[in-house]
């Protein structure tokens, strides 16, 4: 099964510990009101230090009961009911939160330590790890747009809130522009701290780098509201930035950089009208071919509920990705590959069965880059996958097919052994296998 959906596990990061709606709690023993981000009837709270007005007040040491369990306990300071100041929050089992708390949420230097491990220690804004040096931090803007979220195209926010994007745009005249798309269920602050160093150096290289909010919306060719929201954002930016139009980038990891060369390829179909023509684009490990990638989730799905109560919990999350992806491409195209094969088709970037490469043959004057770590050791340890079952494979056949239609600058960038989260956890299917000063020079390159 090729790998999509990497939201299941992006979303157990630091972003996660951002405060959302929630209300207020009365604390087990007393009068003393707590706000908790995701109360339910379960919860129940002790509290041992003040209360200020009927609000948890001052330094005290808080526990968090669920269905008379403990689930997390806070230690530090609090001011109107709210984690405010120093302090150390833990939810027991999964991840300790330290630094300083403001509004309930971390801000400034700060760190979270995985049970697993893993561990991101950086600035923190507003609860979600935002880890650019401050000299860029200031820099970094976020602009909202004029449409709403209504279709879900970003997870991490209420149909009713706005769609944005983040920009750091450079101080001299803008040589490109650099567009970054996150993968399913990963956040935009997670995509600019995983690519810090790329977003960095393009600053300095007089690059404008642009994260947008998109993690779960379907392929552009059906998903009309997401394609209507690109061009949005890719004429905002030209608009306000005063962009070059024929010098922007489309880059993105999984269903990102599905988003990339779809985009890409549509602005050069006949069929479609795209705000601009992307000058290069450049997939990191995405999944290319639906066909093969439905399939592949639906042999997985037989072979994982083989194996019953003895699945591994990364094996576990791999089955409920399965599931999500045969559900949803039932929902999005009708039915199966074999009942809707031209639907399918359609939606992908690449069909290794079509002779003329389906909608990869609209970038064979295009330069293209697909990234992949196939650590093939690796996959078979954690997810039980062979090479079938990778990216890799459809990516390198995609590559050659490009490259034998005359496409010079066509690249296939095997990076095995570069894939690391950014809690510093081994994984293939993450951003850091694009190497930033390699990758900044290349796009300095074309453009020069």
């Amino acid at each position: 099964m090729r790998l999509l959906f990497l939201g299941f596990l992006i979303l157990l990061s630091a972003n996660s510990f951002a405060q959302s709606n929630g209300q207020f709690v009365n604390e087990h023993k007393a009068n003393c009101k707590i706000w908790l981000d995701e109360a339910t009837p379960a919860d129940s709270l002790i509290w041992n230090g003040n209360c200020k007005n009927n609000f948890a007040s001052g330094k005290g040491f808080l526990q968090w009961f669920r269905d008379n369990k403990l689930s997390a306990t806070y230690k530090g300071e609090m001011k109107q009911g709210k984690f405010d100041g120093n302090g150390k929050f833990e939810i027991i089992g999964y991840a300790s939160f330290e630094g300083t708390f403001i509004d309930g949420a971390l801000n400034g230097k700060g760190a979270a330590y995985f049970n697993n491990g893993g561990k991101t220690v950086g600035n923190f804004v507003n609860g979600d790890f935002l880890n650019l040096d401050g000299k860029y931090l200031t820099k970094l803007k976020k602009q909202t747009v004029a449409i709403k979220n209504t279709e879900e195209t970003y997870g991490n926010i209420s149909k009713e809130d706005n769609l944005f994007y983040y920009v750091l745009p450079p101080q001299k005249t803008i040589q490109a522009v650099l567009v970054l798309f996150p993968s399913t269920g990963e956040t935009a602050e997670n995509v600019i701290s995983c690519n810090k160093n790329m977003m960095q150096q393009a600053y300095d290289k007089n690059i404008l780098s642009v994260v947008v909010s998109a993690n779960y919306n379907n392929t552009l060719d059906t998903d009309t509201t997401a394609k209507r929201f690109f061009d949005t954002v890719l004429e905002d930016i030209v608009m306000k930035y005063n962009a070059p139009k024929d010098k922007f980038i489309l880059s993105g990891l999984s269903l990102g950089g599905m988003n990339a060369l779809q985009y890409t390829e549509m602005s050069r179909n006949a069929k479609y009208l795209t705000y601009l023509k992307p000058f290069a684009v450049i997939g990191v490990d995405p999944p290319v071919d639906m066909i093969d990638l439905f399939n592949g989730a639906k042999n997985a799905i037989i072979k994982y509920e083989k194996e019953g109560d003895k699945l591994s919990e990364s094996k576990k999350m791999a089955l409920q990705e399965d599931h999500f992806i045969v559900n949803e491409f039932k929902k999005q195209y009708g039915g199966s590959p074999e009942e809707f094969p031209e639907k399918y088709v359609e939606g992908s970037t690449f069909t290794r069965s079509s002779d003329d490469g389906g909608n990869a043959k609209y970038l064979i004057n295009v330069p293209v880059r697909l990234y992949c770590d196939p650590d093939i050791v690796w996959q078979l340890k954690n997810k039980s996958r062979d090479y079938y079952d990778m990216n890799a494979a459809n990516l390198s056949a995609m590559t050659n097919f490009l490259m034998q239609s005359g496409n010079t600058k066509a690249e296939f960038i095997p990076a095995i052994g570069k894939g690391f989260r950014v809690d510093g956890t081994r994984h293939p299917h993450s951003w850091s296998i694009v190497e930033p000063t390699e990758f900044i020079k290349w796009i300095l390159d074309l453009t020069n």
